[in-house]
């Protein structure tokens, strides 16, 4: 399965404070006024300066230059050299640097000159980064930061070597290098352990979950990051708080534990739209869709995603633009609109490209390759695909390995060469197996099975294909969906009950106010307090109501799972199946058997289902059927037709209408005649609805009703008539059935809706 591409949040320490505080201006304006010396002016001149670096330049310039000259009339060179600090971080800011670079110089020149080891240090921290901003220069980086670590030392700053260890350890993340990032990271953590500084011990485990996550290690991934959540939750800070639920989520959704990553995603939902934070639902959109698309449901996935991609165009977030991008572009390559979905993932690649995102490269270069795969153009594929291959394997990222790995072997299996295809999925299994990464697993081992067998190694074909029903079994779930559902149902209500909980906190402001105005606005106000408790009254009604549907909906589909799987029909088949073994027809017994489980596992999965495929339904009856006919004295025949022009696996019925009307054309039809027994089934589309009939040339429903069992037959028919009426109420959308006594048998006619797949 090809998985949604999903944007992580990185607990990054920020040592120099951004942002514009009002708070804290006011305060040093205010401090202006009293009578201080010059040189306390200097350093209130000096932290105005830094308090605009981010939101404004010419206000930083402007705060600086003073610092600047009343410095220099009172040779306080010390603040010279921090004024020239900010001027400095300010141009960088401004992606001017070169020029940056020179003012950095002149802060560590003076800074040396006079002694001063702060401004030294905090010049060589200046050198660094603009020198990774302007070339991406690792080495010459590293450098200036080592430099600035040997003026810390002897400063005796235990704080500033913190700060160069997480520089180093955000370094190392840059270059992919996470095995290198945890180094430095443990010891970040160590150095704020000592500090006892609770906010900075917190984003360094965020730091060192993300690290792990990197590597595909989530089991230490998760206890780093419950470990930074007590932290964040001890000081209450919300952002932090939002952030970690959105990683939690993450670390879920990639062990396929989708109703714990949901639950996460909408806890940091819930707190991103209380702060107002864009970004951050920007991400918790897409981290959702993910698991909905993951779910089947690609119409929903697709509208969250679209939300996502217009918040990131309005804050003109470029990586959450791409990471957009490439969402869309899968769901459309699921819609089987292949073109469209490559529009998408090249838009992706260029942005990731321009900003040199090598994960984000590996991973458009996986999507634009399984498209291309789906197109059967097999050489484009495999151009982009090997140009993830490296890129992977240099970062040491074992989940876009994996995909890579996997992705390869259906291309040369696709080109007939097995013994490629097979090199590529073995490994691709194989460190799937080794980090549990359970949904890769399932995909190459069914394709490994295909490989082994055009290769003749039966044996090993059937040891993948028994791995491939282990893991989708285990990944199957039956209460997956059901959970999914309840707990979007859950977070619904909670939202509905608070919007209604903070209505009435209004409401009681209002009539506190009210107490004091005239008779008519306390009419006024009585008026809208009813209309309110209506209101809630209202919901509380209609709530009931749709749970009440749906728990009818579970309990015909309990019965409709009885009137399908009777145990009279399963004896009969495993009974006929073992006399085909018993008389030493072990190839039919074979055949017969794999049937029999398939239909098994189809009749339990479209139970579930609210849509399936046509291509889905008539292979569930084609088994059913051949079922049915076997060992019995008089064999009927049958046939499955579709009309001219229709594509089964493009359209997309309710499924399992069908069934209760062939069993009962078996055992009350055709089962009386001793020889010319036909059944026929023929789906068409008349206008906006789908045809299905049924027809037989046996002793007709009357007679059968007459003769046999009455209760049964009386049983398909209120079940199905229960379900149309439930689907009606549920949907508003018009189906219905007529049965019909032929001359020579019966004909039942469903008219359904559908939808293209």
């Amino acid at each position: 399965m090809k998985k949604t591409t999903l944007t992580i949040f990185f607990f990054l320490i920020v040592f120099n404070v951004f942002g514009q505080n009002q708070v804290k201006i006011d305060s040093l304006l205010q401090e202006l006024k009293t009578k201080v010396s010059d040189k306390e002016k200097v350093d209130v001149y000096n932290l105005l300066a830094d308090q605009y670096t981010s939101t404004d330049s010419t206000k930083t310039f402007n705060y600086a230059n003073q610092a600047i000259n009343l410095a220099q009339q009172i040779k306080y060179t010390e603040g010279v050299a921090d004024a020239y600090y900010q001027i400095a971080w300010a141009t960088m800011l401004s992606k001017k640097y070169e020029k940056s670079a020179k003012i950095f110089q002149k802060v560590v020149d003076i800074s040396q000159e006079i002694q001063y080891l702060k401004g030294e240090s905090n010049g060589y921290n200046g050198l660094g980064a603009t020198n990774y901003h302007k070339q991406g220069n690792f080495y010459e980086t590293m450098v200036y930061f080592h430099k600035s670590l040997e003026v810390k030392k002897k400063m005796g700053d235990k704080r500033g070597v913190a700060s160069f260890y997480n520089n180093m350890g955000f370094l190392h993340s840059q270059q992919n290098d996470y095995s290198k990032a945890l180094v430095y990271y443990q010891k970040c953590l160590e150095s704020y352990e000592e500090l006892k500084d609770q906010q900075n011990i917190a984003y360094a485990n965020g730091n060192i979950a993300i690290a792990n996550f990197s590597l595909s290690n989530y089991t230490q991934s998760l206890k780093y990051y419950n470990i930074s959540l007590k932290y964040f939750e001890k000081i209450n800070d919300k952002v932090s708080i939002a952030n970690l639920y959105n990683n939690i989520g993450l670390v879920f959704y990639k062990k396929s534990k989708y109703p714990k990553a949901i639950t996460y995603y909408f806890k940091a939902m819930n707190i991103l739209e209380e702060l107002g934070d864009k970004k951050g639902v920007a991400t918790s959109y897409n981290l959702i869709a993910a698991v909905i698309y993951d779910q089947g449901d690609y119409t929903k996935s697709l509208e969250y995603h679209l939300k996502s991609l217009n918040i990131n165009k309005e804050i003109n977030d470029k990586a959450g633009i791409a990471v957009s991008y490439n969402n869309i572009g899968d769901i459309y390559g699921k819609q089987n609109d292949i073109a469209m979905a490559l529009d998408y993932y090249f838009k992706s690649l260029k942005i990731k490209k321009e900003l040199n995102n090598r994960m984000g490269m590996i991973r458009a270069y996986i999507s634009i390759g399984n498209s291309y795969t789906q197109q059967k153009n097999s050489i484009e594929a495999l151009e982009y695909l090997q140009k993830g291959l490296p890129l992977s394997n240099e970062i040491g990222n074992h989940s876009l390995s994996i995909e890579l790995y996997n992705a390869l072997g259906r291309v040369y299996y696709q080109l007939n060469n097995y013994i490629q295809a097979k090199e590529y999925l073995t490994k691709g299994i194989k460190l799937a197996q080794k980090i549990d990464f359970p949904t890769e697993i399932r995909d190459g081992s069914l394709i490994l099975s295909k490989a082994e067998k055009a290769l003749g190694n039966h044996k090993a074909a059937l040891a993948s294909y028994e791995l491939y029903h282990t893991t989708y079994d285990s990944l199957l779930g039956e209460e997956k969906s059901k959970q999914l559902s309840q707990l979007q149902v859950q977070y619904e209500t909670e939202k509905k009950e608070q919007e209604i909980k903070s209505l009435a906190q209004q409401a009681s402001i209002q009539s506190l106010e009210l107490k004091q105005a005239n008779f008519n606005k306390t009419i006024f106000g009585i008026v809208s307090l009813v209309l309110l408790l209506l209101g809630l009254v209202l919901y509380l009604v209609n709530r009931q109501k749709r749970l009440a549907l749906q728990q009818r909906a579970q309990d015909i589909e309990q019965n409709l799972l009885r009137v399908q799987m009777n145990p009279h029909f399963i004896f009969n088949a495993m009974t006929s199946i073992q006399d085909y073994m018993n008389q030493g027809n072990a190839k039919q017994a074979s055949l017969y058997l794999v049937k029999f489980s398939k239909l098994i596992r189809q009749v339990l999965d479209n139970s579930r289902s609210e849509f399936i495929s046509l291509d889905q339904e008539i292979n569930m009856l084609d088994n059913y059927l051949s079922i049915q006919n076997l060992k019995r004295d008089h064999p009927f025949t049958f046939k499955i037709e579709v009309e001219d022009g229709l594509i089964p696996e493009e359209i997309a019925i309710p499924p399992m209408f069908a069934q209760p009307f062939v069993e009962n054309a078996i055992e009350h039809g055709v089962t009386s005649l001793k020889e010319g027994a036909t059944i026929h089934i023929h789906f068409s589309i008349e206008g906006e609805h789908l045809v299905l009939k049924i027809l037989d040339n046996g002793s007709g429903i009357e007679e059968a009703i007459k003769v046999k069992r009455k209760d049964h037959v009386s049983h398909a028919i209120k079940i199905t008539e229960e379900r149309i009426d439930l689907y009606r109420k549920m949907r508003k959308k018009k189906i219905a059935f007529d049965i019909q006594n032929l001359s020579q048998g019966t004909q039942v006619t469903f008219t359904l809706p559908f939808q293209y797949v």
